[in-house]
This record gives structure tokens, sequence and C-alpha cells, in this order.
């Protein structure tokens, strides 16, 4: 968040020349072609490569390592991903101020029930859903598999 700010501090430092009227012609076109550069760069850290790389496999990997997920789970719960908030405050917010104002958006979130692998395996083998061979029909064969005939 503190380089997104940065950026865009800096794009509006080098365009008030151009707004007090110091820079004309192509350059001025130019400078004011330069607000790409801070929306991209933020459009590429929320949802490409930064936040979206970050926050919910890093929540994963807690949660299915057992390391101190409880006490991670309420550090998630209390703090706001972008936005420097008070943790007391920002707790008790409804999720559609976080997701609106605060810009926590669901693709940052680790919902256990939804993310994790942990347990998966588990639950087939206890659902019956395991690796079962299946001898209904020959057509459900997998490719490398060998057509076994059953005559004499």
């Amino acid at each position: 968040m503190l380089a997104m700010l940065t950026f865009q501090a800096i794009f509006m430092i080098a365009v008030s020349p151009a707004a007090n009227g110091y820079v004309r012609g192509q350059a001025y076109k130019a400078l004011y072609a330069t607000i790409l550069g801070p929306f991209f760069l933020t459009i590429l850290l929320m949802f490409v490569s930064g936040l979206t790389l970050q926050e919910r496999p890093g929540a994963k990997k807690r949660y299915e390592k057992n390391n101190h997920w409880e006490e991670y789970s309420r550090y998630l719960n209390r703090t706001s991903i972008l936005i420097p908030f008070p943790p007391q405050i920002y707790e008790k917010l409804p999720t559609i101020l976080k997701r609106t104002v605060f810009l926590e958006f669901p693709i940052y979130v680790f919902d256990p029930a939804k993310h994790s692998d942990a347990g998966k395996g588990q639950r087939a083998a206890e659902e019956g859903d395991g690796h079962k061979p299946s001898t209904t029909s020959t057509n459900n064969r997998q490719s490398g598999d060998q057509l076994v005939s059953s005559g004499a």
C-alpha cells in the first residue's frame, strides 16, 4: 500500500509543472499520459502479483501446518489489508464495509472450508470416494490402462 501511495505522490509532484503552465506541447501531453503508470502498478499489485499471491496462500500454509492458526486468524480479522485502521474498530465493522471501503476483496480472504487441502483425502476415504477401480464398463478406462479379456 505504501508503494502505491508513493508512486501516486511522485506522479502528483511530476504533474504539478504542467498544471501551473510551465510545460507545453507534446511534453504536456506525455506528462498527463504518465497517470497510467501508477494506475497500472496499483492494478498489478492488487489483482495480479502482490496481494493475491501473498494473503490467501500465506493463510492457507499457516492453517494446514497449524502454525499458530488461532492467533493468526484473529490478526486477520482485526487488521485491514491495505488501509491502516485501528484494529479494535476494524474488527467490529460489517463485511460489506470492509469489502467496499477497505478493499478487502474475497480473492484475498482465506476460508478454511473452501480453500484448505488438509483433510480432503481423509474425507474422500471416509465417504468411500477413494480410488475405487470401476468394473462396470470398459469405457471408463484411463489412458495407459491395459485391456484385459475375461475369456479362456
